[in-house]
């Protein structure tokens, strides 16, 4: 599987370059805004993770990889596992930019913004646990999708529109915190039983992700094991 995995990295190498806007993203949303950094580095890396599809794609690499003396199954595992290799990545660059930024900014206000986001262990690890899950959830619309139909049509259905989903529903919370004081109260206080029970809730929401994710790679062999090319 590792052969596999170098292959796949090397065929994403047109892609690779695209690697400099990490640290650009990183270092100004995290200004702004701390905790986005580590569900940031998910989604970006997820979002990379994609491309050994693209490369399949456009030059014809499926039939060829099925001439090599691998599996289906070993195939299916060599793309999950470039991907956790890249989370790994995202989620390790991530933890220490944040708690960097938070050491240096946090109680202090910068050109009129007040950084009050504390890197303790609570925070930490509801802010992982919690991008974890997101990456499974993306990873389960995405992954089985794109082994089943391909690049091109699984790009659309699987990735945007998710992320669509999900950036109507942020937005939605964005507006009823405003306006809905109800609302907003009831948010509070989610947060503040999160925060009054971390173990609890970080062990519920990281289960939940590998849960997820089993289930994202058992479709993902099933479909690709049927796949006709």
């Amino acid at each position: 599987m590792l052969n596999m995995i170098k292959l796949d990295w090397i065929g994403m190498k047109v892609y690779q370059k695209r690697f400099v806007i990490i640290p650009c993203m990183i270092l100004l949303y995290g200004f702004f805004l701390s905790p986005v950094i580590i569900p940031l580095m998910a989604f970006m890396m997820l979002s990379f993770s994609v491309n050994p599809f693209a490369v399949e794609e456009k030059g014809k690499l499926d039939n060829l990889y099925l001439t090599l003396p691998v599996t289906r199954r070993e195939i299916v595992n060599a793309r999950y596992g470039l991907s956790l290799l890249m989370q790994l990545f995202g989620f390790t660059t991530g933890t220490v930019v944040t708690v960097v930024y938070s050491g240096l900014l946090y109680g202090k206000t910068t050109f009129g913004i007040t950084h009050s986001f504390d890197a303790d262990f609570n925070a930490m690890s509801l802010i992982i646990c919690g991008s974890l899950l997101l990456y499974a959830i993306l990873n389960l619309f995405s992954f089985p999708l794109l082994f089943k139909i391909g690049y091109a049509r699984g790009r659309g259905l699987g990735f945007y529109v998710p992320v669509i989903g999900f950036t109507v529903v942020v937005s939605a919370v964005y507006l009823l915190w405003y306006f809905n004081d109800w609302f907003k109260e009831f948010l509070i206080s989610a947060v503040d039983w999160a925060f009054d029970n971390t173990v609890l809730t970080s062990a519920f929401m990281l289960a939940s992700a590998v849960l997820i994710f089993a289930l994202s790679h058992g479709l993902s062999q099933k479909v690709y094991a049927k796949r006709e090319f």
